[in-house]
């Protein structure tokens, strides 16, 4: 998953962002994939348009593999819950955020176990911490890119 939401934290806005925004409420007043009127049919193909770009930059073939939620916090827990099943085992950082290890823990009375590798500031500890708590049956290994406590 990448995270493209710190910009609602962020002040002030770009130029980029307010513009944007400001193309939105004029140009695209309707929900996409909803109708097949003008509005909603050029709501859809900016969505699309906004999906092929993200699929190339990250190297994905097929741009319907990308989807968009309305925050992080759904697209952790659409992927957690979505890809973990009874008997398997996740691997997560130590500096993960509740939205990380409260669906993680709510998933324990699934049968679903994780472990948690310490962070370090020398990177090659961190990652040989990553590597020793993967098991046959790790299916997911999450990692906070930059914390937002202290940007670690």
């Amino acid at each position: 998953m990448i995270y493209f939401d710190n910009g609602a934290t962020t002040y002030p806005k770009p130029a980029s962002v307010i513009n944007a925004v400001d193309s939105s409420m004029k140009y695209y007043g309707a929900n996409p994939g909803r109708s097949g009127h003008r509005l909603s049919m050029r709501a859809s193909s900016a969505v699309y348009e906004c999906r092929a770009n993200a699929a190339k930059l990250f190297g994905i073939d097929n741009p319907q593999n990308v989807i968009f939620t309305g925050n992080c916090t759904l697209a952790l827990n659409t992927v957690i819950k979505g890809i973990l099943k009874n008997g398997d085992h996740a691997v997560i950082s130590s500096l993960e955020h509740n939205a990380v290890v409260r669906p993680l823990e709510a998933l324990r009375e699934k049968g679903v176990e994780y472990s948690v590798a310490e962070f370090d500031y020398n990177e090659d500890i961190t990652i040989d911490n990553f590597r020793n708590q993967i098991r046959d049956n790790t299916r997911l290994v999450i990692c906070t890119h930059a914390s937002n406590v202290f940007g670690g």
